[in-house]
């Protein structure tokens, strides 16, 4: 949105609210709405109201698109939001529903080749702009030695896709054979904890709560070094490599297990990619040493330059520019 704004678009953000005379527009905090909109962005929409008031949305002009930067489609079972967005549960507000106001849109803005590839073999007008990174929002790191080094991830274990359980056995025995520190930023209420699935005693680990999106960038400051463990499923190769880019800019080195993203970050310069359980345990040896940790965190930070919000600016000016010239 603020990005846009440099481009001289009028831009805002809310929950959606409609008007059969004018179409969707933005609920104020008053319970007013605003209305006027050349184009509107749907972010997972999944709701029946949204579905039945695309159409007459379209008829007065406006121009709807859909922002994905998840595959529902493939979600794995083990992921909460399998139950949670399943119409099973949720008749009205679902990801069925989700996939139709997708099919609808006038165009859909895609993070991910995955994604990319797999709707627009479904429907026309679909757009690649990968994710970027805020710069200014994170704040660089002490880099001085540590007497003993925390190893940690960043998320929520009920929205994983088995991801965790793919370090264990070999993690839990690397972080007590080097007397480290497990450190898990992000956990919600009445959820596993990340070491209970990593197999890492309690003994051995430190936790924050998840915490409101202005602050997310705390959970990073106590991590030396940082992980990304993905199960080899095609619902996270359709992810996109996010968490790496808010590592990176955290002053965090980190290895991930290989994805498609990935691998491109990696290519790019940010990052470690570990294909098997020799590489991470190499990757983490390697990262045990201070001087390396400094020259990954030096080599990351001058690498995301080109994944910067500034960057994903002019990708979003033109690619909105084209659908509200062109559709």
């Amino acid at each position: 949105m603020h990005q846009l704004q440099k481009h001289n678009w009028i831009t805002g953000i809310g929950f959606p609210g409609y008007s059969h005379e004018k179409g969707f527009g933005l609920i104020l905090a008053d319970g007013k709405i605003v209305h006027g909109w050349d184009i509107i962005v749907f972010k997972l929409l999944m709701q029946r109201t949204v579905l039945e008031g695309m159409d007459r949305a379209k008829e007065l002009g406006q121009k709807i698109v859909v922002d994905v930067d998840d595959w529902f489609e493939g979600l794995e079972k083990s992921n909460r939001a399998y139950e949670v967005t399943s119409a099973e549960n949720n008749p009205d507000n679902n990801r069925e529903i989700y996939s139709q106001i997708i099919q609808k849109a006038d165009a859909v803005i895609t993070s991910t080749p995955f994604l990319f590839d797999y709707y627009a073999a479904k429907r026309k007008n679909v757009f690649l702009v990968r994710n970027g990174i805020d710069e200014g929002r994170w704040k660089p790191k002490r880099w001085g030695p540590q007497k003993k080094l925390r190893v940690g991830w960043v998320g929520a274990t009920p929205w994983r896709s088995n991801d965790l359980e793919q370090l264990a056995p070999w993690f839990s025995d690397f972080i007590q054979q080097n007397n480290l520190f497990f450190h898990h930023s992000g956990h919600t209420p009445n959820a596993p904890l990340a070491n209970e699935l990593l197999g890492v005693p309690q003994v051995s680990t430190k936790i924050l709560p998840l915490v409101p999106i202005m602050q997310y960038p705390k959970l990073f400051e106590p991590i030396d070094i940082g992980i990304v463990p993905l199960n080899n499923v095609k619902f996270n190769h359709a992810k996109s490599f996010i968490k790496g880019l808010e590592y990176a800019a955290a002053s965090v080195p980190f290895i991930s297990s290989y994805s498609p993203e990935y691998q491109f970050l990696a290519d790019a310069g940010v990052g470690r990619v570990a294909h098997s359980a020799d590489e991470w345990l190499a990757h983490m040896e390697e990262l045990m040493y201070h001087k390396a940790r400094v020259a990954e965190i030096k080599k990351n930070l001058a690498n995301i330059k080109q994944f910067t919000m500034t960057e994903r600016g002019l990708d979003w000016d033109a690619t909105y520019r084209f659908i509200l010239e062109n559709l």
